[in-house]
């Protein structure tokens, strides 16, 4: 948990290692400088403005969503806790912020996003699988009758037997599939 000392103005006064590791920064480059430069609230949300109301007195909110920009490209999404400090601290502290890290939160709900719509695609590729199949089974079928009043003589045995080797081939994918919606693994 990351946790900072803000004094007058928004201006970072102390904060613990665990802040420096989210912005990357070590404290020189972060003491003294506006919150701002580092945080980022979310959803329209302007950071200084709260930070000044609760500064004042106002109540503060339960929790923020914010970015916590550091180093270079370096991002971190965290939870933010503000406090007012009933007295000045030593630092001149006014506020006390909480940012807990919610990296890893995000990271496994896009994973798990991820995995419903896998999911859902492999439901969809069943119920298709399932449907395809029954017609090739119904092709299959009717090709086998035919197949009983043409003989291997006929003109029309070649094509017949064409359609029945594609549709057994067609029939292989079908299994495959639908082996991919049972999550079943495949012998190559």
């Amino acid at each position: 948990i990351g946790v900072a000392l803000v004094a007058e103005g928004a201006l970072l006064a102390e904060c613990n290692p665990a802040f420096l590791r989210m912005t990357g920064a070590d404290a020189a480059q972060v003491l003294a400088q506006p919150l701002s430069q580092f945080v980022e609230a979310g959803n329209g949300v302007n950071l200084g403005e709260v930070l000044a109301r609760i500064a004042a007195g106002d109540k503060e909110p339960a929790s923020l969503e914010v970015k916590v920009r550091g180093v270079g490209d370096r991002e971190i999404t965290a939870q933010l806790y503000i406090r007012r400090l009933e007295a000045d601290d030593v630092t001149g502290a006014r506020l006390i912020l909480h940012f807990i890290d919610l990296s890893e939160q995000k990271n496994l709900e896009a994973r798990f996003v991820q995995s419903q719509k896998m999911q859902a695609i492999g439901q969809l590729a069943g119920g298709v699988a399932h449907d395809f199949n029954n017609l090739l089974t119904a092709m299959i079928g009717f090709c086998d009758l035919l197949l009983l009043r043409h003989r291997p003589g006929d003109s029309s045995f070649a094509d017949i037997m064409q359609i029945k080797q594609n549709a057994n081939r067609a029939a292989g994918l079908v299994r495959q599939l639908l082996a991919f919606s049972r999550q079943q693994t495949l012998q190559p």
